[in-house]
């Protein structure tokens, strides 16, 4: 549980270590070092900033508003990180968006979300063949439903997340260019470690940095990873629409996720941290002979190294209700 500063006067700056910076200050092999920090206020609401006072006091509100005290815990810590920018012109920062348009380019095609009776704006992984078999019928795959059981088939083409930057704004022509120092050069990817893996595009597996003790797991991908892809079409007849980006774009990110092998023959996080959803599939299926799924909710969070823009990935891991 956090707590409070106290800011009634004096400027205090409450500076804690990354897990990893724990790990590696017990071992006590000269390994501990500190290279990076950031800074963050996700407290603090600038709305609360007044024009309508002097400017004394137009910030009065802001100032008074209670600071926690650094939190430890990395799933919920550092939300909003602040940065800098030196060019005084800008009006707008890059964000990242799912590309959930499905065009008639393969190159431009993102992944729609699954949108059905049983799932709504998510993304589902499916864990064993069972299920896939069960979706798999016409040899296509419903919308946002991902064949997660090996690499190879999570990072297919067609299998691919796809994430879009750039400037989302109409004030701006997507024909132009985005300048090179707001593209992100590095994207930062965290999942559930007991629940998903990260896939490259094509199929092999990404090894992630490091993974918390929250089992969180943490993928650093620079400029030369399989992950980074094109920049989306931005001729005026076919680009329009080859974006979830409205504005200039910057490179296209593609990630696959896989199903951990606990969640592919095991129960246990089923029922630990998921639950089960009667009539999820039409028909009955497994060794259960069961309608009902084995489902877990979880999220899959994407940021940008540069700009430290956080997308937050919707994800379900599904299997059927086998018994043991």
């Amino acid at each position: 549980m956090s707590s409070f500063l106290n800011n009634s006067g004096d400027i205090i700056l409450d500076a804690i270590l990354t897990d990893e910076g724990r790990r590696r200050l017990a071992r006590g092999d000269g390994s501990f070092k500190i290279a990076v920090f950031s800074l963050g206020d996700d407290e603090i609401n600038y709305n609360l900033y007044d024009t309508t006072q002097g400017t004394a006091y137009a910030d009065l509100n802001i100032m008074k508003t209670p600071v926690l005290e650094a939190i430890t815990d990395s799933s919920i810590g550092l939300k909003h990180k602040l940065l800098t920018i030196e060019k005084e012109d800008l009006l707008f920062l890059p964000i990242l968006k799912l590309n959930t348009n499905n065009p008639n380019k393969a190159k431009d095609a993102g992944k729609p979300l699954a949108n059905n009776t049983s799932n709504t704006n998510t993304y589902v992984i499916m864990a064993t063949d069972v299920v896939i078999d069960h979706y798999n019928q016409n040899e296509t795959l419903p919308d946002g439903f991902i064949d997660g059981t090996t690499a190879s088939d999570a990072g297919a083409t067609n299998s691919l997340i796809v994430v879009d930057q750039g400037l989302d704004t109409n004030q701006l022509s997507y024909t132009k260019k985005m300048t090179p120092d707001l593209e992100e050069s590095q994207i930062i990817v965290e999942m559930d470690d007991r629940l998903l893996k990260l896939v490259m595009p094509g199929g092999t597996d990404a090894e992630p940095s490091f993974i918390d003790d929250d089992n969180i797991a943490t993928y650093y991908l620079g400029s030369g990873s399989p992950a980074f892809g094109e920049y989306p079409t931005s001729d005026k007849k076919a680009g329009k629409n080859a974006s979830s980006i409205a504005g200039p774009r910057g490179r296209r990110f593609r990630l696959g996720l896989r199903s951990s092998v606990e969640t592919q023959i095991s129960n246990h996080f089923y029922d630990t941290l998921g639950s089960q959803i009667t009539g999820y599939y039409n028909t009955a299926i497994g060794n259960a002979a069961s309608t009902t799924a084995r489902t877990i909710d979880t999220i899959v969070r994407v940021a940008g190294g540069t700009i430290g823009y956080t997308l937050d990935v919707p994800v379900r891991v599904i299997k059927e209700l086998n018994t043991p």
